[in-house]
């Protein structure tokens, strides 16, 4: 069973289609009637996160392993789990972009928006062609308050050059295509401090 589990979550990390469940993004606080329920809820994703718990602790130094259970954590609204796990994971390859930019969009999803800036820019400094790392940069300056538009734009354009032809240069000349007519973010916007 262990096995099984196991190389389904593998298979699908490669495959491009694990998702992890929010139930409050797409229907809103399921338990706001009934505090008790919320106590009784079990995440949908703590089986696989346990399982691959396991696989970490027999082998802590095998980078994939260990950057599936960041996502899983991350994806399951335990930053604070996730983060030492993906530091770990870039101290035993500093130089892997995915490691990087994966952790990049765990800080944004987390709010943490200086924090994911930097690894962004960080992964494009080491990859300046990252079609990952320009869209989701992007994504983060649309979510700034204020939007930082120019700066997405940026990011975007240079996501829709690389490759127009994957999902990622797709979406990003869509998002362009939508914002084509927007309004310019204030001259001096500024990107906030990332904390230490």
């Amino acid at each position: 069973m262990f096995a099984i589990v196991s190389t389904l979550v593998i298979c699908a990390m490669i495959g491009g289609v694990f998702v992890s469940l929010s139930f409050n993004e797409g229907f809103g606080d399921l338990f706001a009637d009934d505090e008790s329920d919320r106590e009784n809820y079990v995440d949908p994703n703590e089986d696989i996160i346990a399982a691959q718990e396991t696989i970490v602790a027999n082998n802590p130094a095998d980078l994939e392993d260990l950057l599936l259970l960041a996502n899983l954590l991350g994806n399951s609204n335990r930053l604070v789990d996730a983060i030492p796990l993906y530091e770990r994971a870039l101290e035993l390859s500093p130089a892997d972009i995915n490691a990087r930019v994966s952790f990049a969009r765990a800080l944004a999803d987390g709010g943490m928006q200086a924090d994911a800036e930097l690894q962004f820019q960080r992964a494009l400094e080491m990859e300046p062609e990252s079609q990952p790392a320009h869209y989701y940069l992007a994504e983060l300056y649309m979510a700034w308050e204020p939007v930082r538009l120019d700066d997405a734009l940026v990011h975007y354009r240079r996501a829709a050059e690389i490759d127009p032809g994957t999902l990622i240069g797709e979406r990003s000349q869509t998002q362009l295509d939508t914002l084509h007519g927007g309004t310019p973010a204030p001259a001096g916007s500024t990107p906030a401090v990332a904390t230490p």
